[in-house]
C-alpha cells in the first residue's frame, strides 16, 4: 500500500513518530508521501524523507496558510522542490471554508505559483479544494496542460467533477472519509477506473472507521483499503494493486 498524503511532521506525532512509521511498514505500507503546508513543514518533510527509506516529500504552502508578505517563503519552497527526495508540489489549492485570514484572491495567486513550480520541475501537484473544487478546476483549465498531473487530495466533488479532473490528467485521492456511513465516494468510484485512484490517510486527520474522530496514522490505510474494497465489491488485492500502480506512476516511486 502507498499512503499518498500524510502530515507526520505535525505535533500530534512528536511523542511516537518512529513507532508510527514502524507500524505503517508492519501494516504493509511501502511509501508515505509527507506533505508540507509551509516552508518550515516542507523542510521537515524533506528531512524526514532523507532519514526514512519509506518516506517521500511533497513541498508547498497550504491555502489556509498563505498570506500577503509570505511570497518569500515560496522561493524556499521552489528551491526545495528540486531536491531528489521531493516527489510532488503541495499541499496547495484553495479553501473557501476558511477565508478570513486567506482571501480567495491571495489563495489563487499562490496556487498559480505552485502550478508554475510543478511545470518547471515536472513534479505533480497535490491539491486541496475544500468548498472550492470548481474554482480549482477552472484555474487548472486556465493554466493549461500540466504533463505531471497531480492528485485531488481528499476528493470532495461529484462524478461530473471527477471526470473533469481525470480528463486533465489528475488522480482522485481517497482516504478515511470513504469509510463514513454517508460518504458519496464509493458510488462515485464505482463509475471510475480504479487506476485513477490513489489512497491516502491525511494523518493525523480523517481517521477511518472505527477510529473516526481519533488520531489517524498511515497504518490505518489497511482499514481504508479493506472497507473501500468491500463497498466497491472488489478484492482488496485488486484495489491495492490498482491504487499502488497509480501512486507509483504519479509520484515516480
Amino acid at each position: 500500500m502507498i499512503d499518498s498524503h500524510a502530515h507526520l511532521g505535525r505535533p500530534e506525532f512528536d511523542s511516537d513518530r518512529e513507532e508510527v512509521l514502524s507500524r505503517a511498514v508492519s501494516a504493509g505500507v511501502s511509501f508515505v508521501v509527507e506533505a508540507g503546508t509551509d516552508a518550515e513543514s516542507s523542510r521537515r518533510a524533506v528531512d524526514l524523507s532523507r532519514r526514512h527509506p519509506h518516506v517521500r516529500a511533497a513541498v508547498g504552502m497550504h491555502p489556509c496558510d498563505v498570506r500577503e508578505g509570505r511570497e518569500a517563503e515560496m522561493k524556499e519552497i521552489e528551491a526545495l522542490a528540486r531536491e531528489p527526495e521531493v516527489v510532488a508540489i503541495g499541499e496547495t489549492g484553495l479553501d473557501f471554508h476558511w477565508k478570513e485570514n486567506a482571501p480567495p484572491d491571495v489563495q489563487e495567486r499562490f496556487l498559480r505559483r505552485h502550478i508554475a513550480i510543478s511545470r518547471e520541475t515536472g513534479k505533480p501537484l497535490v491539491l486541496h479544494h475544500r468548498k472550492a473544487a470548481e474554482r480549482v478546476a477552472e484555474i487548472l483549465e486556465e493554466e493549461g496542460s500540466l504533463p505531471a498531473g497531480g492528485s485531488f487530495h481528499c476528493f470532495a466533488g461529484d462524478l461530473k467533477l471527477a471526470r473533469r479532473v481525470l480528463a486533465m490528467g489528475f488522480k482522485i485521492g481517497v482516504g478515511g472519509s470513504s469509510t463514513f456511513k454517508k460518504s458519496p465516494l464509493p458510488a462515485i468510484l464505482r463509475e471510475l477506473d480504479l487506476a485513477d485512484v490513489v489512497l491516502e490517510t491525511d494523518s493525523p486527520y480523517l481517521a477511518p472507521m472505527p477510529h473516526r474522530g481519533k488520531r489517524n496514522e498511515p497504518a490505518y490505510l489497511a482499514l481504508v483499503l479493506d472497507q473501500l474494497a468491500g463497498s466497491l465489491g472488489v478484492a482488496p488485492g485488486a484495489l491495492e494493486e490498482a491504487t499502488d500502480a497509480a501512486s507509483r506512476s504519479l509520484f515516480r516511486l
